[in-house]
């Protein structure tokens, strides 16, 4: 089963129960998947079991959204690029940015929900810049119009970019009364 896991993450199929679990699982044990370094490698694969990786992976997942879950209880609106782009909603993640994406997300459901944009900021320091990274759950919804009006990129639904404090400020509804 293992093989069959990593053949149907391979070829992008994702068709198997737990596949996004399976793949996080195997990740852990990263390491050893190279059989440059590791000429044992094929062995190895056949003795793991898809189920403890899958078991290890929504542990991962599990953990990760209880963390996410505190830091969705602390959102705020964000008017993006001043509100020329209209309002969503937005969180700080100082110290936790491996959890954007999916923090993300689930801002832009909450977001749409609030009658808002479909869009969730998710913000962070890195090295001494402060960044923005804009999830969308709409596919009419390109956040990278705004990602490139200020200096960034990526795609329509996951786009990013650096942000000056005093801008970010502006941006921040309680600020705009």
């Amino acid at each position: 089963m293992v093989l069959k896991y990593i053949k149907d993450s391979d070829i992008h199929r994702w068709s198997l129960p737990d596949i996004r679990a399976f793949n996080i699982g195997i990740d852990q044990g990263h390491s050893m998947l190279n059989c440059i370094t590791n000429p044992y490698m094929y062995e190895q694969l056949l003795e793991l079991s898809s189920v403890d990786l899958i078991s290890k992976g929504n542990a991962y997942i599990n953990s990760c959204q209880n963390v996410a879950d505190k830091f969705l209880n602390k959102v705020f609106k964000v008017l993006l690029g001043r509100g020329f782009y209209g309002e969503c909603l937005g969180v700080r993640v100082d110290g936790n940015s491996n959890l954007s994406d999916e923090i993300g997300k689930q801002l832009g459901v909450k977001s749409a929900a609030a009658g808002l944009r479909p869009i969730g900021a998710v913000v962070y320091m890195q090295r001494n810049n402060l960044k923005m990274c804009l999830r969308s759950i709409d596919s009419a919804t390109d956040t990278s119009e705004v990602a490139k009006a200020y200096g960034g990129g990526g795609s329509p639904s996951s786009s990013s970019f650096i942000i000056r404090m005093d801008e970010y400020n502006q941006w921040l509804s309680v600020n705009s009364s």
